[in-house]
């Protein structure tokens, strides 16, 4: 198998995960810090699951970790749509950290759709 930082995704969810740790150290210092916590876990977890499941011994097993990147993806969206509506973080700032999870979740779709011969 090809080595995971070879892949267009985990270049995306890498520089997402590196995004959302900048957007939360500027967060209102007031905001819950699980929050914070929860969304940097939440976009690490992506990349992380991306990474992992790249060096396992099977397609099967990397389509595995995908579905739990693409369970990240979900939250750390959530995560954004709920600091924004808590005023945590702007809208203008929340919109494109939403766009780019939602980019990487679409090309995590891709990726397993491959995975799994075109399902």
């Amino acid at each position: 198998m090809a080595h995971f930082q070879k892949l267009k995704v985990w270049e995306k969810a890498h520089a997402l995960m590196v995004q959302t740790h900048g957007v939360v150290k500027r967060m209102k210092r007031t905001y819950d810090k699980s929050l914070c916590a929860q969304m940097n876990r939440a976009a690490e977890s992506i990349a992380a699951n991306i990474v992992e499941g790249k060096g396992k011994s099977s397609d099967a097993e990397f389509a595995r970790f995908l579905r739990f990147a693409l369970g990240s993806a979900h939250e750390l969206e959530y995560h954004f749509i709920a600091a924004r509506d808590i005023e945590a973080i702007p809208a203008d700032a929340a919109a494109p950290l939403i766009a780019q999870v939602i980019e990487v979740r679409r090309m995590i779709y891709g990726l397993l759709k491959r995975l799994e011969g075109g399902k």
